[in-house]
């Protein structure tokens, strides 16, 4: 069993893609009850969602939820993606995630030097077949990003994806054991990218203690909810610099209120354009 703040979350569609992590950091199974399959250690988490947008929120939401005592989680998206041209097995972070329903943008901040070459990336609810423009294709990386950004810092969120398939070697040809290998091959990469994040996690600045426990004191919070408003103010620094927090302004009568103005504060910087 893992403890209850592991600093690093990593989120895959596929059984296949989380196999070379579980083996080579030699996680151990959590709960078999669990509504999402999870491997854990004790500052690692990789979690299986299953294939879709809707189940990778969902898959995020509960987690999170899960672990409450763990404060700026680094967050990876993990897994294949299509792609024109692209050889299979080669990696690349997003530099764009877009919802291909909603029309939602993403950004990633990439504040370190890269371990990859970087790519756009558009999540769809149906497999691209057509590979329509000169990017990645997956089903999950808009949702998962869209959430994450509840919980964490977006400069420690990322998409890292490998192509598995692109016009000479169609999606239809999927094959596990190739993902597997995959996955394996590029793990360097993630490893990479996990120690850049981990100095600039340390790096960030920390909430401001006090109000936050000022903020305890007026307002009922559950204790879930006390871990969000913990995780919101890190945000708002890191976002919003020294620029004050009115919140007594708000008026809000209780935890609730005061996180649903924080969040909408927070969505209205830019996590999207």
């Amino acid at each position: 069993m893992t403890n209850k703040n592991p600093t690093v979350f990593v989120f895959c569609a596929l059984a296949c893609e989380a196999k070379p992590l579980i083996e080579i950091w030699k996680l151990s199974k959590l709960q078999a009850s669990e509504p999402f399959t999870s491997y854990g250690n004790s500052s690692r988490v990789v979690v299986i969602s299953g294939i879709g947008k809707t189940a990778m929120a969902g898959a995020i939401g509960y987690t999170l939820a899960r672990f409450t005592e763990s404060q700026m989680p680094i967050m990876i998206n993990f897994g294949i993606a299509g792609h024109a041209l692209h050889p299979c097995g080669e990696a690349y972070l997003a530099n764009k995630v877009t919802d291909s329903e909603s029309g939602k943008r993403f950004y990633p901040q990439f504040s370190f030097s890269l371990p990859c070459a970087t790519s756009n990336l558009t999540s769809s609810s149906q497999p691209e077949l057509n590979y329509e423009s000169d990017g990645l294709y997956d089903m999950e990386a808009s949702a998962f990003y869209e959430m994450a950004v509840r919980f964490s810092s977006c400069e420690l969120i990322h998409c890292l994806k490998i192509v598995s398939d692109n016009q000479q070697n169609p999606v239809t040809s999927f094959n596990e054991a190739d993902v597997v290998n995959w996955c394996r091959r590029q793990l360097p990469t993630l490893d990479a990218l996990l120690d850049k994040l981990q100095r600039l996690r340390q790096s960030l600045a920390v909430s401001d203690m006090s109000l936050y426990q000022q903020i305890l004191d007026e307002l009922h919070f559950s204790a879930t909810n006390s871990a969000k408003l913990k995780t919101l103010l890190q945000r708002w620094q890191v976002l919003k610099g020294n620029e004050s927090l009115r919140w007594r302004e708000t008026n809000s009568r209780n935890g609730r209120e005061l996180l649903a103005w924080l969040e909408k504060e927070l969505d209205d910087s830019q996590f999207y354009l």
